[in-house]
Order: C-alpha cells, then sequence, then structure tokens
C-alpha cells in the first residue's frame, strides 16, 4: 500500500511539473509572439468596401465583435469605425484574456487530479475533472455513494473552483 502511495505521488509531482512547464511556454510565448500578418489579413477580408477601417456591420462578420460592446470598447478613438490597429490591440487582448483562463482552468483540473490521487479512498483514475471557467465537470465511476460526496467536496474546496457540477455514477456490480 505504501508503495502504491509513493508512485501515486510521484506520478503526480511528474504530470504537474509537464503541465506547468508546457503552460507557461504556451501562455507567455503565444501573448508576445503575435503573428501580425494574420490579423492584417483578417482585417483586410473583413474591411468589404476597402476604406481602410471597419465599420460595425464589418466588424460583426468576426465572432469577437458579434458579442454585445466589443465593438464600442475596442474603438478607442470613438469615431464609429475600427482602424487595423484598434482592431488588432483588441484582438490581442481578447486572446491573452483567452490564453490566461485556459492556463488557470488547466492548474485548477492539476490540483483537483493530484489531491483526488493523494485520497486513499478514491480510485481517483476512474474519475475525469474537466473545468472551463472555474466550473468543475466531475464524471465517471465510483463504488460508493460516499465516494461521489468525497470527490465533490475535493473539487469544491479546491482555490479558483465556482461550482462543481458532479456527473459522478456509482458502479454497477
Amino acid at each position: 500500500m505504501k508503495s502504491n502511495t509513493n508512485f501515486k505521488s510521484t506520478a503526480l509531482v511528474i504530470a504537474l511539473a509537464l503541465s506547468t512547464g508546457s503552460l507557461q511556454a504556451y501562455a507567455f510565448g503565444t501573448a508576445e509572439d503575435v503573428d501580425q500578418t494574420a490579423y492584417t489579413t483578417a482585417f483586410k477580408a473583413l474591411d468589404t468596401d476597402n476604406d481602410g477601417t471597419l465599420t460595425k456591420a464589418e466588424a460583426r462578420k468576426e465572432k469577437l465583435f458579434a458579442g454585445r460592446g466589443h465593438f464600442a470598447a475596442a474603438d478607442k478613438n470613438h469615431d464609429g469605425t475600427l482602424d487595423q490597429q484598434e482592431y488588432t490591440d483588441y484582438r490581442t487582448q481578447a486572446e491573452q484574456k483567452n490564453v490566461k483562463r485556459v492556463a488557470s482552468d488547466s492548474v485548477i483540473t492539476s490540483k483537483i487530479k493530484g489531491k483526488l490521487l493523494k485520497d486513499e479512498g478514491l480510485k481517483s483514475l476512474k474519475i475525469s475533472v474537466e473545468t472551463h471557467q472555474g466550473v468543475v465537470l466531475l464524471s465517471g465511476f465510483v463504488a460508493t455513494e460516499n465516494q461521489i460526496q468525497q470527490a465533490e467536496e475535493i473539487a469544491a474546496g479546491t482555490k479558483g473552483v465556482k461550482s462543481v457540477k458532479n456527473s459522478l455514477v456509482l458502479k454497477k456490480d
């Protein structure tokens, strides 16, 4: 039993180290190395009247600007249009925010999986953990009702978790 716990702890440390390193490389490398050519191409494709600016109607063809308030937030000089710089700045900011959210969700997922691995009363490898915007989804099969509650308590007690959707199911014998 002791060697099994040591194995789980070692596996957890390795998994967390690898996932943290790859997340940092992705999050920081992507935010700094934005491909301006892609933004230029996208801007020109949206600029259907070829006047060098985007109207609200033109910008709405892109998912990011279809939502309420995004166009106005991007229009820094309040002239009712977006020039290429305003468009690029807003897209960069939105993508950086998304990368941070994904990284944060991944950290939450890793923490919960680690806690589940450490818990002797759970067969944590049978529990799937997914996180989106701080909302955790637990799924899989467990042997007892107590394990369902125990997994939910572990997830809910993890820093950064806003809520837990527990879809764990009792395994039928």
